[in-house]
């Protein structure tokens, strides 16, 4: 593994979603040590927690415990904690808010309320889901405390940034034990961060307790499966809920389901989904019963019967004016789903019955009654949970234990309907719910109660205890056996006596790993210090690990294979203890134990002991399942023991069927997208013998098809999407594990990294730029139309005035590109103006499913706008008069008018997958741009992962400028994206332009907003808000959340958050509302949007939304009235925006990011006319130009500025462009006061994190003075310095490459035009010095003096101070010595400048100095 090195990039991954206690023998009878349950803190991952709920009431609780560190604050619409939840945080690292949530721990999912309360809830006498499993809920540990850690987020999921920030705040916090109900792609032990964040939990004596999954019932899928960490299945109680369905011929028949309505008469019409086809088009569609497929007319007052396509058909039927739904389907059937109209679930038997009931009666009728809790048999696995074998190693068996998680009531949210299902009006305290997500807190509750009772145990030993003591289950229950169960049912009771247990340290597990293969580096990494694997003590026996559980693969076909296991255990049971071994082997299975007698004189001595499985090859069976058990006389230790075939191909095996070694499924392997980096050099001796370098990896792929199809004929070929030649040097595809490990065997293969899906950064901005036309770069000569910018976006809308061709001469000879022919799109779309466009979809369709070509075109044509807005903003035609609605009249233009635009299309509805976007750079390179504008990214990363930072770098060295957006994830420190140093890196900021309003309340108050409605002001009007307007959810302005009756002609106050901020204007505007006042959250501050909405509506800063809804609440006849006061110019500008990403840079703190600010907020640009300035379907206005706000506005113009200055400067690279464009940008606003941050309210001023080298004034870009230009060979020097190992420099290089040993002495010598400076906190008087050598390209003779501006903290001298130069293009050098003046606190920084001064010209420099 050495030779090879690869980073897993950031990934968002799924949450895995009372009797259960007492099934599993934990009665509330149960012995406790109270004092010690209540000093129990237990850390959950998930998505909130409602602190209101009657789970978490903290009657006869004391304080925390002395131990707690952690802390709990008011957040929006979260009332705080108390004795019962100690902590609530919640981590959501790139700070762009989730349209249905809101940033606090506040749970609007409800699965965390769920499992928080399933593990530690408070006890609720007569808790039940409408009366069914009525009883006393509560948690394992009731006097235990929670802290929540909200890491998952209603739309986007759990970032593995969140994650790992939680576990380290769980860490310094002080919990116990941690359960985290999370899973999605697993990754190696040192990659995965879960396996990461528990290795570290577990270091400081924290258990992590981790949800299988529920990719069940296919095999090796088990997720979470670090041998630290322990992997919970999932089991079924002895319940189930059904509901009755009497047919209209008497027959009666029994659904899965809970169903909450009672009928109100005896039968009703019975109709086929088939049958009730709009037309033969939607027959198919409709026998799923799927949205827009069924004539409603068909379907009013009748029950439907629908196959299972996808879940929400009872919202379907009913919406149609259905009674409710039956529905078929053979999977799903051990857990009940809640139905928010008269539902069930049939198996296809009934199915087919009922089928032949309705073709034979002319009249077919049927009644669903309402559910009913039933007894069933007891436990067995749920066909959901995951199974084995571990697809980490061979050498562990996993799931490791089983727990109850079919229907599980626990409590829930008051903020989201049962279903979640449009319509659905049934709200509860208490749900019930099935999942992974529901086995985990019970195992996590366990493991809190043994815990209690030994407080020093260590988190393996605790897991030990669990696992020794679980329930044996059956195989003939459940055929896949240990597989599917683990060591079996736990059993708490037990688990906190287990007489003897297995226990491990940290270095146990690093023995385990070396043992596995993985490399001192990755170890390291893991470890957080140096290990070296060779000169550890290697572990010994068959699997190198202490685990309560044995697993034997077999090596061999033919012959048997003989498995030698060492085990040490230690007795925590009778100091006085004799214990025999039993021991239980399958047929062909031999398995023997020395010694067979274990003897004990104290407490927590060990004893070692030694098992051999000697096992013949599988004949026709899955799994051989085998067991040792040591028996005392008050104890049983019982440990499993598995005998497997790793060679099978588990991932075909299907649940119930006999999966052999001749006989496989033919469900093939899963397969995702990779971009694999080759070595350019090994690559380009190839192509001499094979021809072009598409042919050479067409002939890889097919050598890896050659090889899946010698031993398995049912692999999925892999598919190759793309192949790269300029930036990068690999391709793109999609393959299987399997396939990806044959291709890491190819010569030149230096890595291959997961595939991720970006995110779009979503005039009179020339003029307050200083672009003044016929003057200075806007006049004649300087808009030459040889200049080419590529804009990578969601496509254009090509007939837009903004790119007619009027007046432009010939397409540039040098031009290799072309117009692509798509829906809606021909060549002759394109023009002189448009002389390229092109569409990527291969990623993303790999990813997402075929193009769907009503919502999106599977062309060039842009469906969304952001692409016209972006490619218009850049170079767009000058337009007389553009407007929206009025706002904003004048002259609209690109920055570089005169310029051609190439689009390339890789960003689609859900995003920009990166595959497609690394395409797309690379044939614009190819194709000859000269600017490449993406105002679109992902997540911070290192640059030899990052795919846009290393495609760039290739851009860069074909001469390229490259300019990115800095992303829209401000405030929150070191957010900022695109930030390797040969990207320009651009945050946003405002002009002086604003559309302001007045809304003035009935007591005289008077508050200033923003919004883009122009109609005629609103009368003073009653105003209303949260239960004033509506149910719960009201004060969102959610859909389906507002009565009419309520708001009918009232001015409805929405608090932002959980829909779009336009979707609330029209919710309120559906119900009736005469206007809005939408709020910003507490931690939203006071930073106004101005948006397009439907109805009379402004936008509030938090403060005024605070004193507005308190004048509300303490006044009973409350009014408003809002007056839009047009556009107004003239404010205080520029502003950087809140939303703007800030550095420092987590990607390298060396370089200051992001690099400039320019115009991003409010910024009008052309605009499709098919898609509402609302972007809501609703909204039926068709506007020419439209307003938006983000970086992904100020990215196009610095590419737009890019191209003006490459027009007058032809000879320039992109690095002396860039340095232009930073050195002249200015500090100070129109005021001549500092450049202020919107996130203060006090106007702080702006620091060099926040907006670089300052803001753009492209007049004094184009005549510079001095340029600090770049070479390629200045960033391969710099690169060698980052500490990369070879072949992650490789990666960022395209070729293997030996650093020279003259590299840079410091990364600060790399010639950039800022200075960021690290030093060590816990040292006095460091030194460092940077070396930086600039160009005349000003007066040729000419004299520049030094003036510094020193950051406090440090003192700097610079040497020379003064630069004389006697010609243009002369270079000069200079040395900058920083040494600091005193000790100061990590993370500290403080800010100055390094300004070159002549008669002409200034040249400045920004400084930040960091202490580490």
């Amino acid at each position: 593994m050495d030779e090879v090195a690869s980073v897993i990039p950031n990934r968002y991954r799924k949450l895995h979603t009372t009797r259960s206690w007492e099934f599993i023998g934990l009665p509330a009878t149960a012995k406790r040590r109270l004092k010690g349950e209540s000093n129990i803190i237990v850390g959950v991952f998930d998505t909130g927690v409602t602190p209101q709920s009657k789970s978490f009431k903290d009657d006869g609780l004391g304080p925390p415990p002395a131990k707690w560190k952690g802390s709990c604050h008011h957040f929006a619409n979260f009332s705080g904690c108390n004795n019962k939840i100690i902590g609530a945080r919640y981590f959501k690292l790139d700070k762009v808010p989730d349209p249905n949530d809101i940033m606090s721990p506040i749970d609007v999912h409800g699965h965390g309320t769920h499992t928080s309360s399933t593990l530690a809830g408070s006890m609720v006498p007569d808790a039940s889901l409408f009366g069914l499993a009525r009883g006393t809920a509560r948690g394992a540990v009731p006097s235990s405390r929670v802290a929540m850690y909200k890491v998952c987020w209603a739309t986007s999921g759990c970032s593995d940034i969140d994650i790992l920030a939680a576990f380290e705040a769980a860490i310094i916090d002080g919990v116990d034990v941690i359960s985290i109900s999370i899973g999605g792609l697993t990754g190696g032990y040192t990659t995965d961060v879960i396996s990461v964040g528990a290795f570290h939990a577990m270091r400081k004596g924290i258990l992590t307790v981790a949800s299988a999954g529920n990719d069940g019932p296919n095999l090796n899928t088990v997720a979470n499966h670090a041998p630290w960490v322990l992997t919970v299945a999932a089991s079924g109680i002895d319940r189930e809920f059904r509901s009755k369905v009497l047919l209209g011929n008497g027959r009666t028949v029994s659904g899965i389901g809970v169903n909450a309505f009672d009928p109100k008469q005896k039968l009703y019409p019975l109709a086929m989904g088939v049958d009730t086809a709009k037309s033969s088009d939607t027959r198919e569609s409709s026998r799923y019963c799927s949205e827009g497929s069924m004539d409603p007319r068909k379907v009013k007052g009748k029950l439907v019967y629908c196959q299972l396509g996808s879940w929400g058909v009872d919202s379907v039927v009913k919406e149609l004016g259905g009674i409710g739904t039956i529905i078929e389907s053979d999977q799903f059937l051990d857990s009940a789903p809640i139905f928010m109209a008269p539902a069930t679930i049939v198996n296809s038997s009934i199915g087919k019955s009922m089928n032949s009931y309705m073709h034979s009666d002319r009249l077919p009728s049927a009644v669903i009654y309402k559910s009913q809790e039933v007894k069933i048999k007891a436990p067995f696995i749920a066909s959901f949970s995951s199974r084995g074998p571990n697809p980490g190693t061979k050498h562990l068996l996993k799931p490791d234990i089983a727990a109850p998680g079919i229907d599980i009531l626990a409590s829930y949210t008051p903020m989201k309907s049962l279903t979640g299902l449009k319509g659905d009006t049934q709200y509860s305290e208490f749900t019930l719910m099935s999942g992974t997500s529901m086995s985990c807190p019970h195992v996590g509750g366990a493991a809190a109660y043994v815990k209690s009772f030994h407080p020093d145990w260590s988190p393996s030993a605790i897991k030990s205890a669990i696992m020794t003591t679980a329930r044996s289950m059956s195989s003939k229950v459940d055929r896949e056996a240990e597989f599917a169960y683990g060591a079996g049912q736990v059993n708490p009771m037990k688990a906190r006596s287990p007489g003897l247990v297995y226990d491990m340290d940290d270095m146990a597990y690093i023995q385990f790993l070396c043992h596995e293969g993985y490399n001192s580096s990755s170890v390291s990494s893991l470890l957080r210090q140096q290990v070296n694997c060779s000169t550890l003590i290697p572990a010994t026996g068959e699997d190198a690990i202490n685990y309560p559980t044995m697993q034997l693969g077999l090596k061999s076909d033919q012959e048997p294979t003989i498995g030698i296991f060492r085990r040490r255990v230690t007795n925590v049971g009778q100091a006085k203890s004799v214990y025999n071994a039993t021991i239980r082997a399958p047929k062909g299975v031999d398995i023997t134990v020395q010694p067979m007698t274990l003897s004990f004189t104290r407490p927590m001595q060990k004893r070692s002991f030694k098992v051999v499985v000697k096992a013949k090859p599988l004949s026709n069976a899955i799994i051989l399942s085998g067991s040792l058990t040591w028996k005392s006389s008050r104890h049983i230790v019982r440990s499993p023991i598995v005998i497997y075939d790793p060679k099978m191909n588990f991932r075909n095996c299907m649940f119930l069927l006999a999966c052999t070694v001749s006989v496989i499924s033919s469900t093939l392997a899963e397969q995702d997208i990779y971009v694999v980096h080759m070595d350019k050099t090994k690559v380009r001796s190839l192509d001499s013998n094979l021809g072009i370098s598409k042919r050479w990896y067409e002939d890889v792929i097919s050598s890896i098809s050659a090889d899946d199809s010698e031993e398995e004929q049912e692999e999925k070929p892999p598919q190759l999407l793309y192949v790269y030649e300029k930036s990068i040097s690999g391709f793109s595809a999609k393959l299987s594990k399997k396939q990806l490990e044959s291709l890491k065997q190819v010569d030149g293969f230096l890595t291959a990294v997961a595939d991720e899906m970006l995110s779009l950064h979503t005039t009179h901005s020339p003029q307050f730029l200083g672009l003044k036309s016929g003057r200075g770069l806007w006049s004649g000569p300087n808009l030459t139309s040889d200049v080419i910018v590529g804009v990578i976006d969601t496509g254009i809308w090509p007939e837009h005035v903004s790119f007619h061709d009027s007046g432009m001469p010939p397409v540039p000879s040098r031009w290799k590109g072309k117009c692509e022919a798509g829906t809606k799109f021909a060549p002759s779309n394109c023009n002189r103006k448009i002389i390229g466009a092109r569409i990527f979809p291969k990623g993303y369709e790999a990813a997402a499913g075929k193009i769907n070509e009503k919502e999106d075109y599977r062309s060039p044509r842009d469906s969304q706008g952001h692409g016209t807005h972006t490619a218009s903003t850049a170079a767009g035609n000058l337009v007389n008069g553009a407007n929206l609605f009025g706002l904003a009249k004048g002259l609209a233009g690109g920055m570089s008018y005169g310029s051609r635009i190439a689009v390339y299309k890789a960003c689609f509805m859900l995003g920009c997958s990166s595959s497609d976007v690394l395409a797309a750079i690379d044939q614009a390179v190819i194709d000859g741009v000269d600017v490449l504008s993406l105002s679109l990214g992902g997540l911070p990363k290192p640059f030899y992962v990052d795919n846009i930072a290393i495609a760039a770098f290739g851009a860069v060295q074909h001469g390229v400028f490259v300019s990115c957006s800095a992303g829209n994830s401000g405030p929150l420190n070191s957010s900022v994206g695109n930030a390797a140093p040969w990207i320009m890196t651009v945050a946003a900021s405002s002009l002086d332009r604003s559309f302001p309003t007045t809304v003035k309340l009935g007591d005289g108050h008077v508050f200033k907003g923003a919004s883009l409605y122009t109609g005629k002001p609103t009368m003073q009007l009653p105003l209303v808000y949260g239960r004033t307007a509506g149910g719960e959810g009201a004060r969102f302005c959610t859909n389906g959340t507002l009565s009419s009756r309520l708001v009918k002609g009232k001015i409805v106050v929405c608090e932002k958050g959980i829909n779009a901020r336009a979707e609330k204007g029209e919710q309120v505007k559906i119900a009736g509302g005469a206007g809005m006042i939408m709020v910003n959250r507490v931690d939203e501050g006071d930073e106004l949007y101005a948006d397009a909405h439907v109805l009379p509506a402004t936008s509030l800063g938090a403060s005024a939304g605070i004193a507005i809804k308190n004048y509300i609440n303490l006044t009973k006849t409350a009014t408003a009235s809002i007056r839009f006061e047009g556009t107004v110019y003239g404010n205080r500008a520029p502003i950087v925006a809140a939303f703007s990403s800030r550095g420092p840079s987590a990607a390298g703190l060396d370089i200051i990011k992001p690099d400039v600010t320019a115009p991003g907020v409010d910024i009008l640009a052309a605009w499709p006319p098919n898609i509402s300035p609302s972007m809501l379907k609703s909204d039926k206005r068709s506007v020419q130009f439209n307003i938006l706000s983000g970086t992904s506005m100020s990215c196009p113009h610095v590419s737009g500025l890019a191209a003006l200055l490459k027009s007058v400067h032809r000879d320039w690279s992109p690095a002396a462009i860039k340095s232009a464009l930073m050195t002249t940008a200015y500090t100070l606003d129109k005021e001549r006061t500092p450049i202020a941050d919107a996130v203060s309210e006090t106007s702080i001023s702006a620091t060099p994190f926040v907006f670089g080298s300052g803001h753009v004034d492209p007049e004094r870009a184009s005549d510079p003075g001095l340029i600090y230009d770049i070479s390629t060979e200045d960033y391969l020097h710099y690169i060698c310095r980052l500490n990369y190992n070879a072949s992650q420099i490789a990666l960022l290089l395209r070729e293997n490459y030996t650093c020279p040993s003259h590299s840079f002495q410091s990364l600060g010598d790399l010639n950039y035009p800022s200075f960021a400076v690290l030093f060590d906190s816990n040292n006095q008087h460091l030194i460092q010095t940077f070396k930086r050598t600039v160009t005349n390209v000003g007066t040729p003779r000419s004299t520049y003096s030094v003036q510094v501006k020193t950051p406090y903290g440090v003192s700097v001298t610079v040497k020379p101070k003064i630069l004389k130069f006697q010609k243009k293009g002369q270079k000069l050098r200079y040395k900058v010595r920083f040494v600091t003046r005193g000790k100061r606190s990590p993370g500290d920084s403080t800010f100055g400048s390094l300004t070159w001064i002549s008669r002409t010209h200034i040249v400045r420099s920004p400084i930040a100095i960091t202490w580490q």
